[in-house]
């Protein structure tokens, strides 16, 4: 398995939510650079909830080099 491809628990930090997707950080991959992910990407029960400034952990793929090549699943609520 390439480690770039290998999925762990980390954190994400909501910065804004929108109607249809949410920007975060990533501090497991990248402090500095925020993240868009779709809303169908999160799982409806957590995506209705999310409000700027939240926490949450999600498994991701933070070896990848590119913010295109991240892979999200298995959001928990907190």
């Amino acid at each position: 398995m390439n480690p770039t491809d290998r999925m762990w628990r980390t954190l994400v930090r909501v910065d804004s939510v929108r109607s249809d997707s949410i920007d975060a950080i990533i501090p497991g991959w990248n402090v500095r650079r925020k993240v868009f992910i779709w809303k169908q990407g999160i799982p409806p029960y957590i995506f209705k909830r999310l409000k700027e400034g939240d926490r949450l952990h999600v498994t991701c793929n933070i070896g990848a080099e590119d913010v295109e090549d991240l892979c999200f699943d298995g959001w928990e609520e907190e």
